[in-house]
């Protein structure tokens, strides 16, 4: 289920699975991280690391607003400051758990064949100089 455009309250727009890795696909350079920040997602990593990304992230059950929310805020400044996939991934679910949220254990992260989250960065920080 996606949002549509409408504010008020809705069902939301049912997209199937081939449909959103045909979006993601759809691109000259494919993402290497696809995050989807809902509740039972991470039944479908395991397709969009086979297909479409090397590293996918989904929540294994239902997850509050609060702890989707904290997860991907701490898990998108790491990237932002430079940590690889791993360590963003590793941030987040110890911000659940140092905030005392129920749902640490949700956020899965899958991997492709060959790929190493540890030593994938995503943003470089820049450089000092002085």
């Amino acid at each position: 289920m996606f949002e549509d455009e409408d504010d008020a309250p809705h069902e939301g727009v049912v997209v199937s699975a081939r449909a959103f890795a045909n979006a993601v696909q759809a691109t000259d350079t494919p993402p290497q991280l696809v995050l989807l920040n809902s509740c039972n997602s991470a039944s479908q990593i395991d397709a969009l690391v086979t297909v479409v990304t090397p590293f996918a992230i989904g929540m294994a059950d239902s997850i509050d607003d609060a702890d989707a929310i904290n997860y991907a805020a701490q898990f998108y400044a790491s990237i932002a400051n430079g940590q690889s996939i791993n360590s963003a991934h590793l941030a987040g679910r110890s911000a659940l758990e140092l905030a005392g949220l129920d749902g640490a254990t949700l956020p899965t992260l899958a991997v492709a064949d060959g790929a190493d989250p540890s030593a994938t960065i995503l943003v470089e920080p820049p450089s000092e100089t002085y």
